[in-house]
């Protein structure tokens, strides 16, 4: 166990699913069970490293202190200056974790888990592809949340949209190359404008030190030091490199009005796909603020704060007040998505270190509910053969315990005392009020009031159209919708269903309605999380403090200077109520 330093658990930890679709792909004619059970072996080893890595980040003393932890760094594309001059530059393969990634990075080794577990018995078509996809967007994601490297991560970035454009465009249902198209070009786009963003950063650090480094801890040191201009002289320089990090973290996050490419990539995806997306790549744009654009733009992210937290409050109630309206139950929870991103969108720009902290936690909270709730709408499609809420009713008696899960992860969902979504949605509405009354500009004070309360009622709205789904689709009146009662083409909308009423009910005899082992196996891990985080949440938000009040510090302060200098002549500040932790400590 000496041997294996921290550094080279991280790399096995990554490569292992790259090595698991190359041995689903390799063992791909032993047959469909051989197959998917070397997927689920990977992704199980895959977790298993993946948690072993984080309790030996708890442990270590990095953790303490919020420093990286498992970092490695190899040369890639380095250049030496010519002659001894400047213009030398150095992209490595800088990997490592720290409080920031940590959380996120044992989240998309668990989903992935989930997601092969979800297509046990859904995906019997092209298997070996789809499984190896998998895999490859496994690694994706977590090398995203491992990359220390800025072109390192943006590898990362791009690369988990492949995977995913081929899972929706191929095992999608009956609008999947629609779904597909839309969801890359938007993404893609987003991604090439914050590329030209990212690298503005690196050419106005090499200006002040001759050397073209892309590691993202000096770039971040670099511009603390020698920030890109905020001034009319200089043409806002730094707002319009926020502005393009913010078109690529938008669309990925996705924030109003840049969401449209969402619902219809979710309804069309395989179940798989909606897992990963709803409880990872959604997380990779809010992450992208946490490591970029608040560290090293901190002028311009004040400056552009109250209207991403109107943003985000537009986001609760349209995403709620459209998933009301919805009669699909896909897409319902698709919306849903949208609203509950806005609370973490109006915690992280509220620049409050209690409302930052719940933000972040709740990026973890709404991976959890948002995947289960995927998971869960893809077993009853895969039973039932229709999403509409209108032609489903009364699966509690048929499915007991499938209705129990659902209701978990729906009260997970709209924040019940004593689930994880209560203590994120808690700090973040705490954090948003707080600044609202001891710290928002003079001029805004009461705007930002107004916004507090609207993102209550889009609590109240979240409960309204969730229980509502629940008591039609689960507790309403016994409903069987034609050719109900079979499993195996939830993710196959393209293929044909044709079995007839007989076929139907011997399929059912022979596969209960009720949750299958695959599929215990699947969400029991979500479930005992959802719980864990609601009932001790100090164990997952102390880790990531530290890192995140660093990483905020700079644009906290630059909006406490624009409070200052828009308070009344003689206004005493009061500093200590904004910077405040969780522990009461500043």
């Amino acid at each position: 166990m000496n041997g294996f330093s921290p550094s080279t658990h991280l790399i096995v930890t990554l490569a292992c699913p790259l090595l698991g679709a190359v041995v689903a792909w390799v063992i791909g004619s032993r047959g469909l069970s051989a197959i998917r059970q070397s997927a689920v072996v990977t992704t199980l080893v895959t977790l298993v490293l993946a948690g072993w890595l984080v309790m030996r980040y708890l442990a270590s003393p990095e953790a303490a202190v919020g420093e990286p932890y498992a970092v490695a760094s190899f040369p890639w594309l380095v250049s030496s200056p010519v002659d001894g001059g400047a213009g030398g530059f150095d992209i490595r393969l800088s990997l490592g974790l720290d409080g920031l990634s940590l959380w996120l990075f044992g989240l998309s080794a668990l989903l992935s888990l989930t997601a092969v577990l979800v297509s046990w018995e859904a995906v019997k078509d092209r298997a070996i592809g789809f499984y190896s996809l998998l895999l490859v967007l496994e690694s994706a994601m977590l090398g995203v949340f491992a990359a220390r490297d800025l072109i390192l991560f943006y590898v990362f970035f791009e690369f988990t949209l492949v995977p995913l454009f081929f899972l929706i465009g191929i095992w999608g249902h009956d609008d999947r190359r629609r779904a597909a198209a839309k969801f890359f070009v938007y993404t893609l786009a987003g991604s090439v404008l914050a590329f030209l963003g990212l690298l503005t950063i690196v050419l106005w650090n090499a200006s002040h030190t001759g050397s073209l480094s892309f590691d993202i801890a000096t770039l971040t040191a670099g511009l603390a030091a020698h920030p890109i201009p905020m001034t009319a002289e200089s043409g806002w320089l730094q707002m319009w490199v926020f502005l393009a990090l913010l078109a690529g973290f938008a669309i990925k996050v996705p924030i109003f009005p840049f969401h449209t490419w969402l619902p219809l990539a979710h309804v069309e995806a395989p179940t798989a796909g909606s897992v990963d997306l709803a409880g990872v790549m959604l997380k990779i744009g809010m992450y992208g603020f946490l490591r970029f654009s608040l560290p090293m733009l901190p002028e311009a992210s004040a400056a552009a704060a109250p209207w991403l937290v109107a943003l985000g409050v537009v986001g609760i109630l349209y995403g709620a007040l459209v998933a009301l309206a919805q009669t699909d139950l896909k897409r319902l929870v698709a919306y849903s998505s949208v609203s509950h991103m806005g609370y973490c969108v109006m915690g992280l720009f509220a620049l409050e270190p209690v409302a930052i902290e719940g933000a972040n936690l709740q990026l973890i909270n709404h991976g959890l509910s948002s995947a289960g709730l995927f998971a869960l709408v893809g077993m009853i499609y895969e039973r039932f053969h229709t999403r509409s809420i209108a032609n489903l009713g009364g699966i509690a008696s048929k499915a007991p315990w499938l209705a129990v899960l659902f209701m978990i992860f729906t009260f997970s969902s709209i924040g019940l005392p004593g689930l994880n979504g209560f203590v994120g949605e808690f700090l973040i509405l705490a954090g948003t009020f707080q600044r609202a009354w001891a710290g928002a500009p003079a001029s805004i004070a009461a705007a930002y009031l107004a916004m507090a309360i609207l993102a209550v009622l889009g609590v109240v709205l979240g409960a309204w159209y969730m229980l509502s789904a629940v008591e039609r689709v689960l507790f309403g009146p016994s409903r069987e919708p034609p050719g109900h009662g079979s499993r195996g083409h939830g993710d196959h909308g393209h293929a044909p269903h044709g079995h007839d009423h007989h076929a139907g009910q011997h399929a059912a005899a022979k596969h209960p309605l009720d949750l299958a082992w695959f599929e215990w196996a699947a969400l029991l891990p979500l479930v005992i999380f959802v719980f864990w985080i609601g009932l001790a949440p100090g164990t997952f938000l102390r880790p990531a403090a530290s890192a995140v009040r660093d990483a905020t510090l700079a644009s906290r302060d630059a909006f406490a200077t624009r409070v200052a200098a828009d308070s009344p002549a003689g206004a005493v500040a009061k500093p200590d109520a904004r910077e405040v932790t969780l522990e009461g400590k500043p």
